[in-house]
């Protein structure tokens, strides 16, 4: 449920035409006592690479939370790679957004990062009988 979730919110993030991705900076900025400070030196300058990158973590650590068995979760990692793909082609469609390399390899190492830290299952050991022989 949570994977659906953040896959729901990062599409509308990814796929957001670039006015309204404007106003919600905006409306942030509003709220942030140094806003004026970090925007005269220029610290959110690659931020969008920070936001794929994030987005592709959160979506990484709960696929692999959610598909702990290695093959499921090299089929989920591939299938988010393929994700990370198709929001960067559909943003060249959307008004005022455009597609990026640096944005797909963002969304790789958030998601690599994130597979890093959520180690696959181990398969259980065989119990044994209480004598050796």
């Amino acid at each position: 449920m949570l994977f659906t979730m953040a896959l729901l919110v990062t599409l509308v993030c990814l796929l957001a035409p670039a006015n309204a991705v404007l106003a919600a900076k905006v409306w942030a900025a509003s709220w942030l006592p140094m806003a004026t400070v970090l925007d005269a030196a220029d610290a959110t300058a690659y931020s969008d690479k920070l936001v794929h990158a994030s987005l592709f973590a959160v979506l990484g650590g709960l696929a692999a939370r959610s598909w702990q068995q290695g093959r499921q979760r090299w089929w989920a990692v591939a299938a988010l790679l393929l994700l990370g793909a198709l929001t960067e082609v559909l943003q060249s469609a959307i008004p005022g957004r455009s597609a990026s390399l640096g944005d797909w390899l963002a969304d790789a190492l958030g998601l690599a990062g994130s597979l890093l830290l959520v180690p696959p299952v181990q398969p259980p050991r065989p119990r044994s009988l209480g004598w050796q022989a």
